[in-house]
């Protein structure tokens, strides 16, 4: 098949690197932004990997490059698409999304999944439509998370779990099978805050030590001790332990 893939983030490599051994792929990114301090435009990871990756500027753009091709695939492309752009794909336009849908449908599934603590999560494939991650599933691949995984270590192993799930994907839309209706009860993986990578050390050892593991690679998590604002690399929740403090004491 002749495949487009859209994607911004470096998570979506081993699934371009395991699709290109086989298919025609054409990738596509977000164009070039102004980021850090100097306001310098910097280019997404994957144009800084892969320098033939186009970067439309607007749904036009891609629609134009979407002509005759049989699939457009999108890996944390960052960009809802309208469906007048999703029909112009022989087969339309499936997602590589990073949980279990329904639940934690929207911009941070992963970082949502630790900080509320889930034992599991996962990768679905899912045909696009005009929701937020809300199209029939054409395949779902379960994942244990390890017990003090952060955000980063889970990215890494969803990436590489996503590749099967995506051949198989493939697959099926192949063979003319149908994918399946969303089931259960959706939850929003809301984008981050800043102002929640602000650690209240009222709440639990536990709380505290999912957030640093959510939200630590990015935005970042940080505190304040004595006026100067401090960033919070890792925490360890220690139990038993009985100190006449006020929570965010130094000692």
């Amino acid at each position: 098949m002749k495949l487009v893939i859209a994607a911004t983030p470096k998570v979506a490599i081993p699934t371009i690197k395991e699709l290109s051994k086989s298919h025609h792929i054409t990738l596509v990114t977000q164009p070039d932004r102004q980021a850090g301090r100097g306001k310098q435009l910097r280019s997404s990871e994957i144009a800084q990997i892969f320098p033939d990756t186009l970067k439309p500027e607007d749904e036009s753009e891609l629609q134009k490059i979407l002509q005759r091709s049989d699939l457009l695939i999108t890996i944390g492309y960052g960009r809802i698409l309208s469906n007048e752009t999703l029909q112009v794909p022989r087969f339309g336009g499936i997602n590589l999304h990073f949980s279990l849908l329904p639940r934690w449908r929207g911009a941070a599934p992963v970082q949502r999944a630790i900080e509320a603590g889930d034992k599991k999560t996962g990768v679905t494939v899912f045909q696009m439509d005009q929701g937020m991650d809300t199209g029939p599933i054409w395949r779902q691949i379960e994942y244990a998370i390890p017990p003090g995984a952060s955000s980063s270590d889970l990215f890494d192993s969803l990436s590489l779990l996503g590749v099967d799930a995506v051949k198989a994907s493939l697959f099926d839309i192949e063979s003319s099978a149908k994918p399946l209706p969303q089931q259960g009860q959706p939850s929003i993986a809301k984008k981050i805050n800043k102002v929640e990578s602000v650690i209240d050390w009222r709440k639990s050892a536990d709380e505290i030590w999912r957030k640093v593991l959510a939200f630590g690679a990015n935005p970042g998590v940080y505190s304040t001790i004595r006026g100067a604002r401090i960033k919070i690399l890792e925490v360890r929740p220690i139990a038993n332990i009985e100190l006449n403090l006020p929570p965010g004491s130094l000692t």
